[in-house]
């Protein structure tokens, strides 16, 4: 090993290799909750589709918001319907299309897309692609240097947060950063949310492209979560939890990057930050499941089964097919269905079977 790759390892070590205690439970609580939520996961696939369409709309309004397009969900939601909105900048729409598709593209593909700087790179042209000004150098390292800043109202940055890392050195801090995430994840050497975390920051802190920055950061953001095993982020959108607590993410990073290269190098205020909008995000996910609708989670014929034994109370299979017009071997289906979501249970055997109906339909 180089003596610079020695000295990342050290640095970024020692970053989270004793987290304190309150980020051990939360790191617990994040992982207690998506066992919950892959084992309560039981949506129709018309409903799955339904609700990752929903947060790749939120998800793109608050990304692109934050960074200072004003588009709203509901003008984002026409866009990705190809309907031409003109009341806005041609720069809003160019990223509201990129970022579309390039998380769209995230969650289709995460598990292809691994941690490299060519996946990096494909997804900043991605994000890009529809931006003219940025023809240049979209999917190419930033050659002139540049800052972090908050956007006042007018969409202009009103005042620099911290400096980022030189034109001349991101090639190399890329790849430093890319190559000791890659190995610990590889060996499993600490807890992936902490692999995360200190990507994302160092990442942000680097500020490796011209334009896009802060877009990128959250579409890798899903995609290493997603990569890691935590599905519920194609469920609730963290950029629209970021997009609502964006004093408290800028000041996370703030205070934890203005920290570095120094003697006391922290990222715990982004680590607070971080964990926290992941569980939110994740309590979100597990709440959508415990208050689910019925029937958000039963296809059409099964929905009718549903409803007739909830009107009547009990009914033999021949007598629902019957009222109902759904074919038998349909009926039997979707009687197992409801069994296996303990709305129903079933009395007797043979031809004497019957159902019988065990809670309402409610949310």
């Amino acid at each position: 090993m180089s003596k610079s790759m020695n000295d990342i390892t050290q640095k970024f070590d020692h970053r989270i290799k004793s987290p304190e205690p309150h980020i051990v439970s939360l790191l617990a609580e994040i992982d207690g909750i998506r066992g919950e939520f892959k084992s309560g996961l039981r949506m129709t696939p018309q409903a799955i589709t339904s609700l990752k369409r929903s947060v790749l709309i939120t998800s793109t309004g608050a990304s692109t918001r934050i960074e200072g397009a004003k588009l709203t969900d509901e003008e984002v939601e026409k866009i990705m319907q190809g309907l031409a909105i003109s009341k806005f900048s041609d720069r809003d729409l160019q990223e509201v299309q990129g970022y579309l598709e390039v998380l769209q593209n995230v969650f289709d593909s995460f598990p292809t897309l691994p941690l490299r700087e060519s996946v990096i790179t494909s997804l900043h042209n991605q994000l890009l692609k529809y931006s003219h000004k940025d023809d240049r150098h979209r999917g190419g390292y930033k050659k002139k240097e540049n800052t972090v800043g908050v956007l006042g109202p007018d969409g202009k940055v009103a005042k620099i947060m911290f400096e980022t890392t030189p034109a001349f050195l991101t090639a190399k801090e890329m790849q430093e950063l890319v190559h000791w995430t890659m190995d610990a994840f590889e060996k499993n050497r600490f807890h992936p949310l902490l692999l995360i975390a200190n990507f994302v920051v160092e990442f942000l802190k680097i500020h490796a492209f011209e334009d896009g920055n802060g877009r990128l950061s959250r579409v890798l953001t899903n995609l290493l979560l997603l990569r890691s095993g935590y599905q519920f982020v194609q469920y609730v959108s963290h950029e629209q939890i970021v997009e609502r607590r964006k004093d408290e993410y800028y000041w996370a990073l703030r205070k934890s990057q203005e920290t570095f290269n120094t003697d006391h190098d922290t990222i715990v205020p982004w680590l607070n930050f971080f964990l926290s909008v992941i569980k939110e995000q994740a309590t979100k996910a597990l709440s959508y499941l415990q208050d689910e609708k019925v029937e958000d989670t039963l296809s059409p014929k099964q929905l009718e089964v549903w409803k007739y034994l909830s009107s009547v109370g009990e009914a033999a299979p021949g007598d629902i097919a019957k009222a109902t017009g759904v074919v038998g071997v349909t009926v039997s289906q979707a009687l197992e269905r409801l069994i296996g979501l303990k709305l129903v249970k079933r009395i007797g055997r043979g031809r004497g079977t019957r159902y019988m109906k065990l809670q309402n339909l409610s949310g």
